[in-house]
């Protein structure tokens, strides 16, 4: 009796583990989801080896390994160019990407508020990737439906790099300065010339002379190569800005399993984090790498009085787009005032560096 009934729990066991129930069975391979990506930089840029694939892993972790996502990058140009990355995700022409607001300034007139100089400076980009994501929730702008925000993020605070040292703000007149669409109004109230471009034809419109300064983040002298084609950088952070959004087409949004949607959501205040983490660091190790390069580079903060001087020349900036909002028949003074208040709060509190 004792042997049947060892032989029947050993026959039993045998049939649970060939069934894949049992204690030790394999755990079953992670179902691959495919999705297409579109970036505005190219393959070597750290949003594209690290920010970007980091995001990613916190959504696999999330859902518990129970899938692999199988991203098929688009490098930058090859499928949609900077300002037609959001439109082109909602047409199905890309699943999922990352572009920058101010490259289609028509476009996102609420979350441009913060774009515009002097409405919201950030003190670092940990502040300002956390103040679009609370701007966006906050508003739920209409500019925005056609496609699944994922999460969003910034740059932080910019500098004004150069051919020639820029010590004071009348310097900057006249000069043909490459800018967003967001930086437009800001470029005009110092007195110099805006020409809008996306970040990937800086260089060349540099070494040509087509622009005599670029507007933007310290990461571009590393990862734009932008060292080589400017001696100097200026301070300016009253003067710019910018944010991103990373998002999905609604039929792919909605094509996918309900428990990895669920995962997306729940990591994506992790991500924005996450970025402005990044960011910050990457700041950092631009100023490092161009002050390493042959022949140096040099960093230029404006005197207290210069900066006294950029901040009333750009007050006019925030009526304007108050201005521009209302003609839109959106309520711009509420708008504006919230970016500002969202932005001082952000700034005033402490954030850990970002460690590789």
């Amino acid at each position: 009796m004792k042997k049947k009934f060892l032989f029947g729990l050993l026959a039993g066991t045998f049939v649970l583990l060939f069934l894949g129930v049992g204690p030790n069975a394999a755990t079953a391979a992670p179902e691959k989801i495919a999705l297409g990506f579109v970036t505005i930089w190219n393959m070597n840029h750290y949003t594209s080896t690290d920010q970007i694939p980091r995001f990613f892993k916190m959504v696999e972790k999330a859902a518990k390994g129970k899938y692999t996502l199988d991203i098929k990058w688009y490098p930058v140009g090859t499928l949609l160019g900077g300002s037609e990355i959001y439109d082109g995700i909602v047409k199905g022409i890309a699943d999922s990407g990352i572009s920058s607001f101010g490259y289609a300034p028509g476009r996102f007139p609420v979350i441009l508020a913060l774009n515009q100089s002097g409405v919201a400076p950030p003190e670092n980009a940990d502040a300002a990737a956390r103040t679009v994501w609370e701007h966006y929730n906050k508003w739920k702008p209409k500019e925005l439906e056609g496609t699944k925000i994922l999460y969003l993020c910034a740059t932080g605070p910019g500098w004004l790099h150069s051919k020639k040292p820029i010590r004071t703000v009348e310097q900057m007149k006249g000069l043909k300065i490459r800018c967003t669409g967001g930086g437009v109004l800001g470029v005009k109230a110092v007195g110099g010339d805006p020409i809008g471009m996306p970040m990937g034809d800086v260089y060349l419109a540099a070494q040509k002379g087509v622009i005599d300064a670029n507007v933007g983040p310290l990461e571009t002298l590393e990862g734009w190569k932008h060292h080589e084609v400017f001696e100097y950088s200026t301070f300016v952070p009253y003067f710019y800005s910018e944010f991103f959004h990373i998002n999905m087409n609604w039929a792919k949004w909605k094509a996918l399993p309900k428990d990895l949607q669920d995962a997306f959501d729940a990591v994506a205040m992790d991500a924005v984090k996450d970025a402005g983490q990044i960011w910050q660091y990457q700041q950092q190790r631009g100023m490092d790498f161009a002050k390493a390069g042959p022949g140096g580079h040099e960093f230029i903060y404006l005197s207290k009085e210069e900066v006294a001087k950029l901040q009333k020349l750009c007050e006019p900036v925030r009526g304007q787009y108050i201005a521009t909002l209302n003609s839109k028949g959106l309520p711009g003074e509420k708008i504006v005032n919230s970016a500002t208040e969202i932005m001082a709060k952000n700034n005033k509190l402490k954030y850990e560096p970002w460690k590789p």
